[in-house]
């Protein structure tokens, strides 16, 4: 089984050089696209993108970024009907045989932006209730699949987020899914947002991918199951 993970294209910033990376990947099973695929509502690349990546026959589920507006995410839906979005859902995939649970959020900001504190009525609130809502769809996945993944745009870890600013942390994620995975409700959790942070991290036995595009500059490629070799990581 091949599960890979992207984010933070902004197609059409990344789109050349995804193209390329792309070429190193001829089958995976299953693509996890943790959001911010396309650059400020620009929605005309995201199928650009998706061609690219179905070349290798992998099953695509998707979150929705910061940069896919939210009233965008209809037209993405009906313009890319082979992407699975889920938003503020989960699903179960099988595949080899493995059953896969996913939960699929935009994710939670600990600190809201000027921006959204502006624009969006009570977003704190918003936040918090998402954390918890999320929690409650990992404890009922929990008994329906051999393996949990978590999969936002922000950082549910703090861990992936060394390389930025640690003041700018708190704008870039949520410490509050860290509970979920200390108590064993995710196996694996795949984020994007921290263009500049940390790759991998384990937080209990929950293993922590930010696949970010410009950290990365190519597709991660997370193994699901087995010994993770960190050097692979930090190499």
């Amino acid at each position: 089984m091949r599960i890979l993970g992207l984010s933070d294209v902004h197609a059409p910033i990344f789109l050349r050089e995804l193209k390329d990376a792309a070429n190193e990947f001829e089958e995976a099973d299953l693509i996890l696209l943790a959001g911010d695929i396309i650059d400020r509502g620009r929605i005309e690349y995201y199928g650009e993108v998706v061609d690219t990546l179905s070349s290798t026959g992998a099953k695509i589920v998707a979150v929705f970024g910061n940069d896919e507006f939210d009233d965008l995410k209809e037209a993405l839906r009906r313009d890319n009907p082979e992407v699975l979005f889920l938003d503020d859902e989960s699903v179960v995939l099988e595949i080899e045989g493995i059953s896969i649970g996913i939960v699929g959020s935009r994710g939670s900001l600990e600190l809201p932006t000027t921006w959204q504190r502006r624009k969006v009525p009570k977003i704190e609130e918003i936040y918090e209730n998402r954390v918890r809502i999320i929690g409650e769809m990992l404890r009922d996945l929990r008994d329906k699949a051999h393996i949990s993944v978590l999969l936002t745009h922000y950082a549910t870890t703090m861990r992936t987020l060394r390389g930025e600013n640690p003041r700018a942390w708190r704008y870039l994620g949520h410490r509050g899914f860290e509970t979920y995975m200390n108590e064993g409700l995710v196996d694996i959790a795949v984020h994007g947002h921290s263009h500049n942070g940390t790759k991998f991290a384990t937080v209990g036995k929950a293993s922590v991918y930010n696949v970010a595009f410009p950290l990365w500059k190519r597709i991660v490629d997370i193994v699901p199951k087995g010994e993770i070799i960190l050097e692979r990581y930090f190499g």
